[in-house]
């Protein structure tokens, strides 16, 4: 790379890269690598550029972490896989070049709205299973599902990405006992150090499931350690306790995926998409009751019941035999002739009891099936939707309860309602509906604007934490400061405590200390000169004292370093003076 300087997590910020991809913005960072917005000169696209943080290209597991994921992703074509373009080494850094997916990560779909609708759960993770399974097929175990490695195009298409510690056949990149994964999503087998299998992958996607239906992960504590040990030996809520919207059928899925023991869990990405597809209700057809009571109807019935005959013979409920013009239904009975040739007119009378018969039970038929549909509206009451708007959610979900109801929770900010509270409805409140719908409701994750967090003296890492806490964005720089200690933030946009929108990004920068100054040229001053030259510059000044100088006593006569060398402030500057 070229034309770069390090920023504070000592990340290569270049505008050309490899003399192909110019860098247009940082779209995210990680422990092992930054991401960024680029334009491919060459091909004239736009691409997602891979970058492996500076400190770790000297480290040859992660470099040899960055390379498995550069073969393994671009092995795998699939429509749920991030495609990989390119891969080379600039300046020593390795890098990746894939496709730009144009949305954002399912984590942050999560934070921002909560817990996703029970369908589109599914959908997510049927569309994770087909990438999986692909990769599978390919002896390729990926060992990082989390929400963070599932991305969600604006079109609707579901990618997975970030291969970096993948393992290929029977390959392990690192050693025994080593535990390498998102600990919030690791199997209890990687947990405990052990080897990873495509089992573990199905496992981590249950936990993304989980988090998907409920809002959160299984498993929570203060430390990495803490979580892992849980997936070792805590049994998971079930997520019906959180969602109780999620069917049992549903849940039993998220469960048996989060078995402690691989033996337990489905065994392949197919088998854990057949259970997930098996628990889709069954929707009817529009339009098939009516095709169904039509099936039944005859035109005799019809037109008992005071429809047109050639009403009847149009709607396709007749046979090709039934379908009659009316007149040739009026006159139905065959005209009948004597020996002699004379016609005699007038239907024969043997069939008019018949007929007779089967008119009045059709209105007998028409009859029951009027009360019926008075009784069924008119008199059956079903359930009305409770106004729940601006109640507490644990209120708001009981009355639907005590209706019947079925309430489905979305998660969303709001300025209007303090946490908790109910911000909409659908159905809204009062209408007249059948017993055991589903209703949706919106609950206030919290305000939506919020005042811009103090980020002044934090490390970087810390700076991150504290704005993903409030749900913001960030964007790290580097910067000099005369004041503020090496590694601390020491400016921000939004500024700290002015409005800003959740999701928004915050930038801030981070102190490499004093800037650099030229060291002045203090040789033959006198020493009281060459002090206060050197300390206005901002350098702690040391001297030695020479003999032999002759004429020049109280002159400096040499300088440490040579003047015009680069400095920061508070840096040591030796000078040697004359004394005779």
């Amino acid at each position: 790379m070229n034309d770069h300087d390090p920023d504070p997590e000592g990340l290569p910020v270049t505008t050309l890269l490899a003399d192909r991809y110019r860098l247009v913005s940082l779209l995210g960072s990680g422990g092992m690598a930054d991401v960024y917005l680029a334009e491919d000169e060459r091909l004239g696209r736009r691409v997602a550029v891979k970058v492996l943080k500076a400190r770790l290209a000297a480290d040859d597991e992660f470099r040899e972490r960055f390379r498995i994921e550069a073969q393994a992703a671009a092995s795998l074509k699939h429509p749920s896989i991030v495609a990989v373009y390119d891969r080379g080494t600039a300046d020593g850094v390795p890098y990746i070049a894939m496709e730009y997916v144009h949305g954002e990560s399912l984590k942050q779909r999560v934070r921002r709205d909560g817990a996703l609708p029970s369908n589109e759960a599914v959908d997510v993770a049927l569309n994770v299973l087909s990438a999986l399974a692909a990769a599978h097929d390919r002896s390729i175990v990926h060992r990082d599902v989390t929400s963070y490695n599932v991305l969600l195009e604006e079109g609707g298409r579901v990618v997975v990405t970030d291969f970096g510690i993948a393992r290929m056949g029977d390959s392990a990149l690192t050693h025994t006992g080593a535990m390498m994964g998102t600990s919030s999503y690791l199997s209890p087998e990687q947990a405990q150090g052990r080897p990873a299998d495509r089992r573990s992958d199905l496992y981590s996607l249950g936990v993304v499931l989980y988090e998907m239906l409920t809002g959160r992960v299984p498993f929570r504590g203060d430390t990495d350690v803490a979580v892992a040990m849980q997936h070792v030996s805590c049994a998971p809520p079930n997520p019906r306790s959180l969602a109780p919207g999620a069917s049992e059928a549903l849940a039993a899925v998220v469960m048996q995926a989060l078995s402690k023991d691989p033996a337990d869990r489905y065994q392949t990405a197919e088998e854990f998409a057949a259970a997930l597809r098996r628990t889709r209700r069954p929707r009817a057809a529009a339009g098939d009751c009516a095709i169904a009571a039509g099936a039944l109807a005859t035109p005799d019935a019809a037109v008992a019941a005071g429809a047109p005959a050639a009403d009847v013979a149009a709607g396709g409920g007749a046979s090709p035999e039934q379908s009659v013009p009316a007149t040739a239904v009026a006159a139905e009975a065959p005209t009948r002739y004597h020996a002699g040739g004379g016609q005699a007119s007038g239907l024969r009378p043997r069939r008019r009891p018949l007929r007779l018969a089967v008119l009045t039970l059709v209105l007998l038929a028409v009859a029951a099936a009027g009360g019926w549909a008075a009784y069924t509206y008119l008199l059956a009451q079903g359930a009305t939707v409770p106004a729940v708007i601006g109640e507490r959610r644990a209120v708001a979900t009981a009355a639907l309860r005590d209706e019947g109801l079925q309430p489905e929770l979305h998660f969303v900010w709001s300025d209007r309602f303090e946490t908790g509270e109910v911000v909409r409805q659908a159905p809204r409140g009062g209408t007249k509906v059948d017993d055991g719908i589903t209703v949706d409701l919106w609950v206030s994750r919290g305000p939506l604007h919020i005042p811009s967090p103090d980020l002044g003296g934090l490390s970087a890492d810390a700076a991150r934490d504290r704005l993903e806490a409030a749900s913001l964005k960030y964007r790290g720089r580097r910067g000099a400061s005369r004041t503020v200690p090496t590694g601390q933030v020491f400016r921000q946009e939004t500024a700290a405590g002015e409005r800003v929108e959740r999701g928004e990004t915050v930038t801030f920068w981070v102190s490499s200390g004093p800037p650099r100054v030229d060291v002045p040229d203090v040789v033959g001053l006198s020493q009281g000169d060459a002090v206060s030259l050197l300390e206005e510059a901002g350098f702690v000044v040391s001297t030695d004292y020479v003999a032999g100088w002759g004429e020049f006593p109280g002159t400096v006569t040499a300088q440490d370093p040579e003047a015009g060398s680069r400095g920061r402030a508070g840096d040591e500057v030796i000078i040697q003076v004359a004394v005779f």
